[in-house]
């Protein structure tokens, strides 16, 4: 009996919260980016896995800095001086199964580096107290 590991480990894994994932417009069902194309793409990013252990808080993302506030982690992901804005009061829960179908980073980026993601959690704390 041949054992397909590769779907194994999909069932075990839990993706890491500040893994940034390549979105396209269609998931969000909230307000997010529906005057865009569903076709284009966000970055987003894994706000927390939730205690059901099968779907993740998944916020949105976007280079427009149009929204300021408590709830707007602002990062600069590749060092270069262009940021990221990830808008936490638009998260969603989102199945994990369906996020590992998506394409993984975001310009080079997989995860948030150690200092953004403590800064990350400490930006979910005060928006989300």
């Amino acid at each position: 009996m041949e054992m397909d590991y590769r779907n194994i480990l999909r069932r075990i894994y839990q993706p890491e919260i500040g893994s940034i994932w390549k979105a396209p417009n269609i998931i969000w069902t909230n307000s997010f980016a529906k005057n865009k194309s569903q076709n284009d793409f966000h970055p987003s990013i894994v706000e927390k896995i939730r205690k059901d252990s099968i779907s993740v808080q998944l916020a949105p993302g976007t280079t427009k800095e149009y929204q300021k506030g408590s709830c707007v982690f602002k990062a600069d992901l590749i060092g270069d001086g262009t940021f990221s804005y990830f808008l936490l009061k638009l998260s969603m829960p989102y199945i994990i199964d369906d996020l590992l179908s998506l394409e993984r980073g975001w310009n080079g980026v997989d995860n948030l580096n150690e200092q953004q993601l403590k800064d990350f959690e400490w930006q979910i704390k005060i928006c989300k107290g």
